[in-house]
């Protein structure tokens, strides 16, 4: 008699249906069976640091793999504007305080650079893998520069003031192929799936 290996369970450590998407999207390939937090509603949700992506990354992962016993993905994202001494990085998502949103975040960015020529900017991921046998960390990271104005009402975060290096529209109006070849989060999620084959 044969037996079929079942696949590791992931959680995707995140309440944010985009980012969860996408990294369903991304890992679609990947040797595991995805969840996510919808699953286990009683799972505790995480306070965010501010002092890196990755120790953001790691609390997230942690924490779900402790709650569901399951394998677990932490990610974090931030974007890294050079004349703004590599703000709003950590604090991407609240950038314009605590009980704001991501438009805000957007208009806060636009203003702060209303009178600067350095408008030179980069995404950067961590995704960390809670697993029993430890933690691994997988890095992306996409070169850029903000628009002056906002350029699409698609996509989410800060994508749509975010032009990618070689491009001359935001990274939310490239289609979601072009965007998932380049992106931070894309590197990141590609290093993962080829740990996650030599498991």
């Amino acid at each position: 008699m044969t037996h079929t290996r079942s696949l590791p369970k992931l959680v995707l450590a995140t309440r944010n249906t985009n980012k969860a998407d996408e990294l369903k999207y991304l890992l679609a390939t990947a040797s595991v069976e995805i969840l996510d937090l919808s699953f286990f509603p009683n799972a505790p949700l995480v306070d965010e640091g501010t002092s890196s992506l990755k120790e953001n990354a790691a609390l997230k992962a942690i924490s779900a793999h402790h709650h569901t016993g399951y394998w677990a993905l932490g990610d974090d994202t931030g974007l890294c504007v050079h004349a703004l001494g590599g703000d709003p990085g950590v604090r991407s998502a609240r950038f314009a305080g605590q009980l704001t949103d991501a438009e805000a975040n957007r208009n806060l960015i636009l203003q702060l650079l209303k009178d600067t020529s350095d408008r030179t900017a980069r995404f950067v991921t961590i995704l960390a893998l809670a697993r029993p046998q430890g933690l691994n960390y997988f890095q992306g990271q996409l070169n850029g520069h903000i628009a002056m104005s906002s350029m699409s009402t698609q996509g989410f975060g800060y994508e749509s003031i975010f032009i990618p290096d070689g491009f001359n529209v935001s990274l939310a109006q490239i289609t979601r192929e072009m965007k998932n070849k380049i992106s931070h989060r894309s590197q990141a999620a590609s290093d993962l799936i080829s740990l996650i084959s030599k498991s």
